[in-house]
């Protein structure tokens, strides 16, 4: 600008090197960031380079305020979905990425986080569903999770921030168009799909879970059953055991899971058995033992698998290597239940919180299999789910809920009601519980094939799962083995 060039200075050489390095040194970038602060201010640089086009300015870090003026542009594109926006070829994703790399990166790195999440969801206004359970399920596990993938990396983005005012207008645009245009579309069409004659056997079933990855396992397997591990969770836990330096390899599959998909059933479905039934008081047992706690899955458990165990997660995360490693001696097989994201997201004070509760679920499990692979002499690991969830952040209205049946014979969560007979209702389908055990029960399982809860008292609104969508019965497996041995790392010597 005209008014600056006074302070031109002929030895610009020597300068740009000299702030080059400052920017760039660990012990004074702190130092240039309060010197380029100082100057900001006094050249008044925030209004003189609004005046400039951002394409001009998507190459320059010298000012914070550059930042804020990119992201501001991006914001705006977004609002005006104009997702083929672009900055020096440049396109929305790829600017957010080359500013986080950028001096004040750190600095702005959920705004971009969350404006890059936005793209990715804003794209989705335009979703098509495929025909058909198996296309559904396959386009699923290939593309779609990425979206509900993105809805969380928005939200887990946007919750950090301190002043979320530039970006509320934004969000109600992405909650409108992860509900009304991704799973108003997908849920009516999964749903059209599961009633088809041959869906329950198009993909593997939670219920052979036993016979097919542990039955007739000959190394020690460590099964890590994740409450609410919905399957694109599952996928960025699947991608950092892929990264991690000891893994030898990792491999991610899919099941699906039970209907209803609530724990107590999903935790009883991954268990060996005879015989998986559901009593008349909507009791579920296994073999005719009742597996709704700790002491009876380790006793059906046992009772095929004499040297295995049942243990929560939460009474041996804190103990010490000889102590894990004398728990899983001389055992085959060891089932650890972990409760991270259902313990948050089923208590109504804290279902807001789920998506934190996510990332700390993959931390933790991929830190405890670290741990067990150096101290527990065990390298083979697989990570599954009960089943998983679905979660909209804003509250529902009167019109998202549907009547209940009534009276003591039902058995009535928000997104399933098992009962003697199905619920006749625009919005409601039907599946025989019996098709889904494998038995001749009779009972029938009604549930919306929308997003929609039936009215129930109490709770919370926002997480919520037992229902039939992709969200809630596709269940990852993430078969993982570690490298033997461990040696230590130390600094390279010369």
């Amino acid at each position: 600008p005209k008014p600056w060039k006074v302070f031109v200075s002929y030895k610009s050489g020597n300068i740009i090197a000299f702030l080059d390095n400052l920017m760039n040194s660990i012990l004074y970038r702190e130092t240039y960031d309060a010197l380029s602060s100082y100057v900001e201010k006094g050249l008044n640089a925030e209004t003189v380079f609004t005046e400039y086009s951002a394409e001009d300015l998507v190459g320059c870090d010298t000012f914070l305020c550059l930042d804020k003026i990119i992201v501001q542009w991006i914001t705006d594109r977004l609002l005006d979905e104009d997702v083929g926006a672009k900055l020096d070829a440049l396109t929305i994703p790829q600017i957010c990425e080359k500013r986080r790399k950028m001096h004040f990166g750190a600095q702005l790195e959920l705004p971009y986080i969350l404006l890059d999440s936005a793209y990715r969801l804003i794209t989705a206004a335009a979703y098509h569903c495929p025909e058909g359970f198996q296309a559904i399920v396959d386009k699923y596990i290939k593309e779609d999770y990425q979206i509900d993938s993105a809805y969380r990396q928005f939200y887990l983005a946007y919750d950090q921030l301190p002043d979320t005012t530039d970006f509320e207008t934004l969000r109600e645009l992405v909650e409108n168009i992860y509900t009304n245009e991704f799973l108003a579309k997908l849920l009516p069409q999964w749903n059209a799909g599961i009633a088809e004659e041959d869906a329950f056997t198009t993909i593997p079933m939670q219920i052979d879970f036993f016979s097919r990855y542990i039955r007739n396992a000959k190394d020690r397997i460590v099964v890590i059953i994740s409450d609410a591990l919905r399957f694109e969770v599952g996928q960025e836990l699947f991608k950092r055991m892929q990264d991690a330096p000891k893994c030898a390899s990792a491999r991610l599959e899919v099941q699906l899971g039970v209907l209803p998909s609530y724990t107590r059933l999903g935790m009883a479905a991954l268990l060996p058995r005879k015989s998986l039934t559901m009593t008349d008081d909507y009791q579920v047992l296994v073999d005719g033992i009742l597996c709704d706690n700790l002491d009876g899955r380790k006793k059906v458990l046992q009772s095929y698998i004499p040297n295995s165990i049942c243990i929560q997660f939460d009474d041996i995360k804190a103990l010490k290597q000889m102590e894990l490693r004398e728990i899983v001696t001389g055992k085959q097989i060891v089932y650890i239940y972990h409760n991270q994201i259902d313990a948050r997201g089923d208590k109504p004070n804290t279902e807001n919180e789920v998506f934190s509760a996510c990332q700390e679920a993959i931390k933790e499990i991929c830190d405890f299999i670290h741990r067990m692979a150096v101290g527990a002499n065990t390298i083979h690991f697989i990570v599954t789910a009960d089943h998983g969830f679905i979660y909209k952040r804003d509250k529902l209205c009167e019109g998202d809920k549907i009547g209940t049946v009534s009276g003591k014979e039902s058995f009535v969560n928000r997104r399933f009601i098992v009962s003697s007979a199905p619920v006749v209702a625009d919005g409601i389908a039907n599946v025989r519980l019996g098709k889904i055990l494998r038995n001749h029960d009779e009972k029938v399982v009604s549930f919306p094939v929308s997003s929609n809860v039936f009215k129930v008292a109490g709770g919370g609104q926002n997480y919520v799962h037992g229902g039939s969508s992709p969200q809630e019965m596709l269940v990852p497996i993430i078969d993982i083995r570690m490298e033997k041995g461990h040696v230590e790392t130390k600094n390279v010597e010369i």
